[in-house]
């Protein structure tokens, strides 16, 4: 594949794929008052899920993410969790990744599928603040890293799915990192449910893409 300098890259149409990315975009704004919004069939569908069942997302407040540059070590009482690329595995028999160097994911080109997850892990009660990620864009295409909640009902019942937070590559060519700010009214419940980090090496499920990698997930919060 050619290499792409950040001039080029912002030169590259990209309208086919933020009308399926931009559905699944759900970072959000800090505010408790805001309530979570169920997800349509095309938005569950562009997260290569199945539309049966129960899947919602956040509002997203642009002017918070990249929030957390303005305390690069958090302050006090603040923790971080982080996922390298290599711990995530493949979502579907038809997903093909590697790990080349200093544990950063890539997709093959034989893959038809671009997905993969790792579960993550934080303290009962913890409230989750930003979710930033790195690596290496060398693709008109972009990366997509969800973070995901799924709950179930203590008697046993439907699960349902909560995206709680998702960022996109920053546009521009090589190496980057990039976050977005997560919801406020949001805390971490380890007795009904899990958390999850989903990456989309690709603009869409279906195919992938090489010249995208993921080097690592982080997450910031507090008890």
């Amino acid at each position: 594949m050619p290499s792409i300098t950040p001039t080029q890259k912002n030169l590259i149409p990209k309208p086919a794929k933020f009308a399926v990315l931009v559905l699944c975009l759900v970072s959000f704004g800090a505010l408790a008052s805001e309530t979570k919004q169920r997800l349509s069939a095309q938005e569950i569908l562009a997260l290569g899920e199945n539309p049966d069942g129960e899947f919602y997302r956040w509002p997203h407040d642009p002017a918070l993410d990249n929030r957390d540059q303005s305390q690069p070590n958090g302050g006090t009482g603040t923790f971080y969790t982080a996922i390298a690329g290599s711990e995530f595995r493949p979502r579907n028999a038809n997903a093909f990744f590697n790990v080349p160097n200093a544990a950063a994911l890539i997709c093959l080109s034989n893959s038809t599928n671009s997905l993969a997850e790792a579960q993550i892990q934080f303290s009962q009660g913890a409230t989750l603040q930003f979710l930033r990620i790195y690596g290496t864009d060398g693709s008109d295409q972009d990366m997509n890293v969800a973070l995901l909640e799924r709950c179930q009902p203590a008697g046993a019942g439907n699960v349902t799915t909560t995206v709680l937070g998702s960022v996109l590559t920053s546009g521009a060519g090589g190496r980057y990192t990039q976050s977005v700010a997560l919801p406020a009214a949001v805390s971490v419940d380890n007795l009904l449910c899990t958390y999850s980090l989903r990456v989309q090496l690709a603009s869409t499920v279906n195919g992938c893409v090489p010249g995208l990698s993921l080097d690592k997930a982080r997450v910031q919060w507090i008890p």
